[in-house]
């Protein structure tokens, strides 16, 4: 494959393309899509994945540059809208918010809610854009490496994501890791996926394991209700609901890390099924390890709002390479795109963009569209957005809980699954009250199947010879990345603890000498 001939092409059907993308019904397509992706994205329980899937029954009959607008912009519409319940709310719409409500919820209750919001925009818009720029450079070339990732590089992977996740959450990383451990425990529940044995199966409806939606929704939704029922005055998030503020100076300085999260976005999302989920926690570590003020991580940082944002928005870029050159779907909404690309008779992967032409173009034109519909529907309409959201707890929480009910079971159809949710409830809200973070329960229920099966894989791949696993190049490099990242999440905390032990030392010399 000449990948200059490539290139060529794609930039010869440049104008074609352009024409395409400027047809009012392409123009209407994205702008609806993005609309229509900010609205589920807000909706506790209704995921990107469920809406696009809806889309899907009748995207075939409409032409392929329209449908394709419209799937493109319910993705990027969606992703970003997660992040808006994580700060407003702590309910992370998508799997990659999760790491947003580390600081964006805090900075809310900071009465920050504009401010936060402004600043989740402007990440989500630029990491998209950035990412597709990258996506256009690295397309031929980017999904052939992530072949060389075997059934124990994956494992590895999705193991990174869980350690991140553990030890930057919350103030103990014992805490974090033995939360994450109740994550892997609760996914292995049901057939395991080799030999389809039983394994914690104590009713017939657990057979079928325990799905990710009343987990989330338990866990982020239910306890936060349960929490705010437990207190005799609601809390408030404070300031007057308005419109976001875009702090364009401050977003202007963070130049080096937006890119960085970016690339980080990119690179992790390019890995099929795990990327999406443990990409924001990686760039959340490379945020905190290079800030000037990483003690502020966790209690309300906008560096590690940007940081989560960014990366988590380019992750949709990298998960289309491998869906679009590999015919392997790098996330669940990037499965719906790669079934439409099938649909409308294309297909999927070395040859799509040499057989088709301006695919690749046009694709990356509607990302870059896409993100900036989304960056101005989200302005125009950020008042109404935050106004909702900011409502009184006691008003606001009755419709969670019907959200959070409606969602569960949409998942299956299933009162298990609502009663799933009700449970997942009561144990998110006993372990926020014993100080365990979440995020990293819910991660490893996220990532803990392909952990599974990736490990076990491999393990039988290489007839359970630990050495011969341990000797691979790659995997001993994300061994030493994952050590390096662990040794700096300690050495900040160490480092942030000392500063708020100095500044309280300060505090009682300034007390003793006001006293004397």
């Amino acid at each position: 494959m000449d990948f200059f001939n490539i290139y060529f092409d794609e930039l010869a059907a440049f104008g074609d393309q352009l024409n395409i993308l400027l047809s009012p019904a392409v123009i209407l397509a994205l702008i609806g899509g993005t609309a229509f992706g900010l609205v589920v994205g807000i909706m506790p329980g209704l995921s990107v994945t469920m809406a696009m899937t809806l889309l899907l029954t009748f995207v075939f009959r409409i032409p392929f540059e329209i449908g394709w607008a419209l799937l493109i912009s319910v993705y990027v519409g969606g992703i970003f809208a997660g992040g808006i319940t994580a700060i407003m709310i702590n309910i992370p719409g998508t799997p990659g918010a999760i790491c947003t409500c580390v600081d964006g919820f805090p900075l809310a209750k900071k009465g920050k809610s504009r401010e936060t919001v402004g600043l989740v925009t402007l990440s989500s818009g630029s990491g998209e854009m950035i990412a597709a720029v990258i996506m256009f450079i690295l397309i031929p070339v980017a999904a052939r490496l992530a072949l060389l990732l075997g059934d124990w590089e994956l494992a590895l992977v999705c193991l990174i994501g869980i350690v991140l996740a553990g030890a930057i959450a919350g103030d103990n990383p014992i805490k974090g890791w033995m939360a994450g451990i109740m994550g892997l425990v609760i996914a292995m529940v049901g057939l395991e996926p080799l030999y389809a044995y039983p394994r914690f199966a104590y009713s017939p409806e657990l057979y079928y394991g325990i799905s990710f939606i009343p987990v989330l929704l338990g866990i982020f939704g239910l306890s936060e209700v349960f929490l705010v029922l437990k207190e005799k005055i609601p809390y408030t998030l404070p300031g007057k609901p308005e419109k976001a503020i875009f702090m364009w100076n401050e977003f202007k300085r963070k130049k080096r890390d937006i890119f960085r999260a970016a690339l980080i976005g990119m690179g992790v999302g390019i890995i099929p099924g795990t990327g999406e989920s443990v990409a924001p926690w990686v760039a959340y570590t490379f945020a905190q390890r290079s800030s000037s003020t990483p003690e502020q991580f966790g209690k309300g940082s906008n560096e590690g709002v940007l940081a989560a944002e960014v990366s988590n928005n380019a992750t949709s870029g990298g998960a289309l390479i491998p869906t679009m050159v590999l015919g392997i779907p790098g996330s669940g909404p990037t499965a719906i795109m790669l079934a439409a690309l099938l649909i409308y008779g294309f297909r999927p992967g070395p040859m799509l963009i040499i057989d088709t032409p301006g695919i690749l173009t046009l694709t990356v034109m509607m990302f870059l569209l896409a993100a900036i519909f989304m960056v101005g529907v989200t302005f125009l309409f950020s008042k109404q957005l935050i106004s909702i959201l900011s409502l009184k707890r006691d008003l606001l929480m009755p419709i969670i809980v019907v959200f959070c009910i409606l969602g569960a079971w949409a998942a299956n159809y299933t009162l298990f699954d609502v009663a799933l949710t009700l449970a997942f409830g009561v144990i998110g809200c006993i372990l926020r009250l014993r100080g365990f973070a979440l995020a990293p329960l819910v991660l490893g229920v996220l990532v803990g199947g392909l952990f599974d099966q990736y490990l076990r894989r491999a393990l039988l791949t290489y007839d359970a010879d630990i050495l011969v696993m341990l000797s691979r190049p790659i995997g001993l490099f994300l061994i030493a990345f994952m050590i390096f990242l662990l040794y700096s999440s300690f050495k900040m905390k160490r480092v942030a603890k000392q500063k708020e032990k100095e500044k309280l030392e300060e505090a009682k010399e300034t007390i003793d000498a006001i006293d004397a």
